[in-house]
């Protein structure tokens, strides 16, 4: 069996990471735990190991396959909170050949519709909550063939998960095949600029072997460390905690907070727990530097924090210096998406420069490029490209099969390289320089994405859910400055003659109540604007020019805009 870890990666003609990377720590007396659980309220704790997840993925992967029929490719769309069940089910969908869709527990009944017939899933599993959004939509996802349920109180019609359990003995071993590299093994979910969220799909290596990469450089972790990785696991960024530790033999810690975000707790827990390794995006960082939190963690140093890590939105230069002076650790700045593994980050043996991604991951084609597909010179700005070799006989693997389109067709959105018919260019979308030292300075996408507090918003997601509101007309949502989370999502409204004669601060409440409740609440718009319907600037075909209202926007540093 191969060492991932300790070897230099290679493209495999088969892998598969349950058996490769979860079996292979459970046989191994190097890997210390897998998983250090704690409940919501710290009350409760679970020290698991390598071996108790290769045992429960086997049972589990016996169960879907054998026990319930599914077959190898259908879809499984998963929502639990922060529980173990969700790696064991996860590694036994690997294990399985069953293509895992994960998705947040913020999604509310329509967005669950959309994913489970976008996807064609034929399982969801979730636990009490999410259940009972899916059997309100149940009747509309005509793909779908079994509900399962973690949890006490299982509806009729849904399937007892520890019930079913109870008939795979404890000791039961899956023998499947190993699956081809090329198979798709995870589907996410990712918002864009024109339309609803696009599915990215990933491959058996693409995500669950290249992320050692960014466990092993990124995250430098080693056999015997503890991760905790600041993301719940419907977001990209929590699978690339879950392949890039395990890959390591490290293990995960994990806090089953339901609730808002807490500076006091994260450091509380620091303090508490032997964990190593902490990533967490730039916004959680802004609020642990606050003054009280400086002074609250000047008395409470981590118990064994040795490394830290930020990804998600750029980091700020102030907050890196901060938190160097409390916690006196460096934050380790990384740049990556749904559809790639780290690209890019600040490494070992390398100066941190505040501000900066830092430079390429090791192997990644990582480059700056200008319209043409050329390289750009050092300084100038250009979208930030990965070279792919378009006959996969590169080393490196680390990015998706392409957006899966309505017919089972895979959009890559390459570009072509100049004067190299064998690759290709993958634009991340992002723009960036790089200075004379190869360190990558990012300056923002090239699309209208909004980035909020870690949170990727399509626009059209927000002006959809409006425009079912009877006071709107016609909406424009764009990214506004915020000191606390980077950017936060604004609408510009233009509103009924009926609604326009109301209070201006209720209607406002009253919408953005209205978006909580008919999207996920991370989407609804923090700040709105009522306007004329001239205000909005448009192409002579009538589209809403978004680039503009967030050009004055941000110019005036999320004032009133003016024309």
């Amino acid at each position: 069996m191969a060492h991932y870890y300790d070897s230099h990666l290679q493209r495999p003609h088969h892998f598969n990471f349950a058996t490769d990377v979860v079996d292979y720590w459970a046989s191994s007396t190097d890997a210390g735990l897998a998983m250090h659980w704690i409940s919501q309220d710290r009350q409760q704790e679970r020290k698991l190991s390598f071996s108790h997840f290769s045992r429960q993925s086997h049972r589990l992967a016996i169960l879907l396959r054998d026990k319930l029929g599914v077959q190898q490719g259908e879809k499984l769309l998963v929502i639990l909170p922060r529980v173990p069940e969700w790696w064991e089910l996860a590694t036994a969908c690997l294990r399985a050949h069953i293509v895992l869709c994960p998705a947040t527990t913020l999604l509310v009944d329509k967005d669950i519709e959309y994913r489970c017939n976008r996807s064609g899933a034929s399982v969801f599993v979730g636990d009490s909550v999410s259940v009972q959004k899916m059997l309100r939509i149940r009747s509309k996802c005509p793909t779908l063939k079994h509900i399962i349920q973690l949890g006490d109180q299982v509806p009729s019609g849904v399937l007892d998960l520890s019930q079913l359990l109870r008939s795979i003995p404890e000791d039961a071993t899956y023998t499947g095949a190993k699956p081809a590299v090329e198979e798709p093994s995870l589907i996410y979910f990712t918002s864009g600029t024109t339309g609803n969220p696009k599915m990215v799909q990933h491959n058996h290596i693409s995500y669950p072997l290249a992320h050692t990469i960014t466990g092993k450089h990124f995250h430098r972790l080693t056999p015997g460390q503890l991760s905790w990785v600041l993301t719940e696991q419907g977001w990209a960024k929590a699978a690339w905690a879950f392949f890039g530790t395990w890959n390591c033999g490290a293990g995960l810690f994990i806090h089953d907070d339901r609730g808002a975000f807490n500076p006091k707790v994260v450091l509380d827990v620091l303090h508490e727990y032997p964990i190593t390794t902490l990533c967490a995006p730039p916004t959680a960082y802004r609020q642990l530097v606050l003054d009280e939190m400086q002074q609250y963690q000047r008395q409470n140093r981590p118990k064994a924090l040795k490394h830290c890590t930020g990804a998600g939105e750029p980091l700020n230069p102030e907050v890196i210096r901060l938190w160097k002076e409390t916690s006196g650790l460096e934050i380790c700045d990384g740049y990556g998406q749904t559809e790639t593994i780290l690209v890019c980050g600040n490494f070992m043996g390398n100066a941190i420069r505040p501000g900066s991604m830092g430079k390429p991951s090791p192997g990644v084609p990582l480059h700056v490029i200008d319209l043409q597909g050329r390289e750009c010179a050092d300084g100038d700005e250009g979208d930030i490209a990965i070279k792919l070799d378009l006959f996969e006989s590169s080393t490196f693997f680390g990015v998706f099969d392409g957006y899966l389109g309505e017919k089972g067709d895979l959009d890559r959105r390459l570009r072509a390289a100049d004067g190299d018919e064998q690759s290709s260019w993958y634009l991340t979308g992002d723009r960036a320089t790089r200075d004379k030292d190869g360190y990558f300075w990012f300056v923002g996408r090239s699309d209208d994405v909004i980035n909020s507090a870690g949170y990727r918003i399509g626009p059209f997601e927000v002006e959809s859910t409006l425009k079912q509101h009877p006071a709107v007309v016609e909406s424009a949502v764009v990214s506004s400055p915020d000191p606390s989370r980077g950017e936060v999502v604004k609408a510009f409204v233009v509103l009924t003659p009926q609604f326009a004669k109301q209070d201006a601060t209720a209607l406002m409440k009253e919408l953005q109540d209205f978006c909580k409740e008919h999207a996920a609440p991370y989407k609804y718009p923090r700040k709105l604007q009522f306007v004329d319907p001239a205000f909005l600037p448009k192409t002579i075909s009538g589209k809403i020019q978004r680039k503009k209202l967030k050009e004055m926007e941000w110019a005036n540093e999320g004032g009133k805009s003016k024309l």
